[in-house]
């Protein structure tokens, strides 16, 4: 195994000038996850044991959510935040051996951010009716937890079929356009998930204002289904520019 440098030359392999758009991240998340890393280096761990771990402590922090008791949704947040300093180490595992150069990595990364995000939608619902009795809550967790997996893959999969029709000719414009809908780099695309994202991760901010407010019943719903009503209108966007994205020119 590589000998591993003091934390000032790990920072100049493990994290680049440009690789974070969450100032939240950037400014205080690397400042001592490049610890972490050096840790996980020494242990021999790979970049895909930390993502795995990570997911496993992002499912585990979201589920916390359903009991609908203050104590467990603070401790979920806890493991939520966790898991998000441990999304920072398996990337910088990742260019330190070298291994982010394959994608398995990415898709187990994936795996665990997509599974989590949904679980916390029907955790928080369950949460809601435990603490307030709103069974109205369980059915919007879940219609939360499956239409945003369901819009997202089939975007994905959409493009990825286009792509596959042409496999000798380069993307077309509107193929990148449509792409580039997908994942929001700046502040162009997707505007007020760029600014979430931007201060720290739009999903999780809403699970830690939702760990707050759970010492609050009455408010933690208001917020529950306040946060439903601007996941619709976010989601009546997505599928709007999923149209778009069926609408694309394929190239010839």
């Amino acid at each position: 195994m590589k000998n591993i440098p003091d934390a000032a030359s790990l920072r100049a392999v493990c994290q680049p000038a440009d690789l974070d758009i969450c100032l939240y991240r950037k400014l205080i998340i690397r400042r001592f996850s490049i610890y972490l890393t050096a840790f996980f280096l020494r242990a021999g761990l790979s970049a895909n044991s930390v993502s795995v771990f990570k997911g496993i402590l992002a499912c585990a922090g979201a589920a916390l959510f359903a009991p609908g008791r203050p104590a467990y949704f603070i401790a979920g947040a806890f493991l939520l935040q966790l898991s998000f300093v441990l999304d920072a180490c398996d990337g910088e595992v990742a260019r330190f051996t070298g291994s982010s150069r394959t994608a398995g990595g990415e898709f187990l990364d994936k795996i665990g951010d997509a599974g989590s995000r949904g679980l916390f939608y029907g955790a928080w619902g369950w949460g809601v009716y435990n603490l307030n009795g709103d069974i109205r809550a369980v059915m919007a967790g879940t219609i939360m937890a499956g239409l945003w997996l369901v819009v997202r893959f089939c975007a994905v999969e959409t493009l990825l079929e286009s792509f596959s029709n042409h496999t000798g000719t380069p993307a077309g414009q509107d193929e990148q356009r449509s792409l580039a809908m997908l994942f929001v780099r700046n502040s162009d695309r997707g505007r007020i998930e760029y600014l979430l994202s931007a201060l720290w991760s739009p999903w999780m901010n809403m699970a830690a204002a939702a760990a707050a407010l759970s010492f609050f019943p009455v408010l933690f719903e208001v917020f529950f289904w306040s946060y439903c009503l601007l996941w619709i209108i976010n989601t009546v966007r997505k599928v709007r520019s999923g149209f778009r994205i069926s609408n694309f020119e394929r190239p010839v």
